[in-house]
């Protein structure tokens, strides 16, 4: 018995092949991706967006630090490297600001600002803002600010638009070297009395940011979702495709002959399925008991005939034979 003779793969079928082989992989990795980002990109650039940061940078001023250890009293953290882990140890930074800042300010004309006069905005509800102060200051000189107590919206007889906010570089308080350096972070922001622009929240005003670019966090928030998305999307109307349309008219060309074959038995000689109670089935079955019968009959003769006749020995044989040729 030879052994079948191994066909080569065509161009086509190779083509297929690595054709399908690439868009399994490209819709695996997209999907992969997409999850990646959505916690590390997609969701800090909507939370962005939403909160509303108002692009004017504010003046803000290092007012209060506290630094606390333990799970429960880590609420929250003003800088930590890394996002998912669980905090036990943490750095709070409270600051107060004032609003009218520009982005080409100088350190002079950031010492020498005077607050300009503006009214609680009309659009937001302020009125039962309030936000819980930390009670811990440091010793201020007779030149530092004002306290910060009590916390949250001021009046207009008041210096600062708001005080005791929590500082955050951004708006999750958390990222990864290099982008996010918290050593750096603490030690521009955590010396009390320091002045620095930030951003506040128009939906939260207790909420303060030291770095914010629209345009960048956009542009994050598009690449983070064109890419992944629609390349997961083209993978799977391929493979769909490629399912239902090209390999499965393969196996049915592979599967034509087995099921002509099983046609062709199914059916008698005028192409008329072979049911019960049709005329092919009658006649097969009559066909088929009239040569079970002839065997029956060839069968029953060779049997009687074996039944019936004696046995003969070798002995009366070999007398048999003795006589006849004693006579003779």
């Amino acid at each position: 018995m030879t052994d079948e003779e191994i066909v080569p793969p065509t161009f086509a079928e190779k083509l297929l092949f690595y054709t399908t082989a690439t868009f399994v992989l490209l819709g695996t990795f997209s999907l992969f991706a997409f999850l990646f980002l959505v916690p590390f990109v997609i969701e800090p650039a909507f939370t962005t967006i939403f909160m509303q940061f108002d692009p004017v940078p504010a003046l803000c001023v290092t007012t209060g630090v506290q630094h606390l250890v333990g799970a429960s009293n880590c609420s929250w953290a003003s800088c930590r490297e890394g996002c998912t882990k669980d905090l036990f140890e943490c750095t709070q930074i409270r600051v107060n600001y004032k609003l009218g800042i520009y982005p080409n300010a100088t350190p002079t004309d950031m010492d020498n600002l005077i607050r300009i006069e503006r009214a609680l905005r009309k659009d937001y509800e302020y009125e039962n803002y309030e936000v819980t102060a930390d009670k811990s200051y440091p010793d201020m000189g007779e030149e530092d600010l004002p306290e910060a107590i009590p916390t949250g919206l001021q009046g207009n007889d008041s210096e600062w638009y708001f005080t005791g906010a929590r500082l955050f570089p951004n708006v999750k308080g958390c990222g990864y070297p290099p982008i996010l350096n918290c050593t750096v972070f603490y030690a521009k922001h955590k010396p009390i009395g320091n002045n620095y622009t930030c951003f506040y929240s128009r939906v939260d005003p207790g909420l303060v940011i030291t770095e914010l670019d629209m345009w960048q966090n956009t542009l994050n928030l598009v690449y983070a979702m064109a890419i992944p998305i629609p390349s997961f999307i083209i993978s799977v109307i391929y493979l769909t495709f490629a399912y239902f349309k090209i390999y499965n008219t393969e196996e049915e060309s592979e599967q034509a002959p087995l099921k002509s074959d099983a046609e062709a038995m199914a059916t008698g000689d005028d192409e008329k399925p072979t049911t019960p109670g049709s005329d092919t089935f009658r006649e097969d079955l009559a066909c088929f008991g009239h040569q079970l019968k002839m065997q029956l009959a060839n069968e029953k003769p060779k049997e009687g005939f074996e039944s019936n006749s004696p046995p003969i020995s070798n002995s009366a044989s070999l007398s048999g034979t003795k006589s006849s040729f004693v006579n003779a």
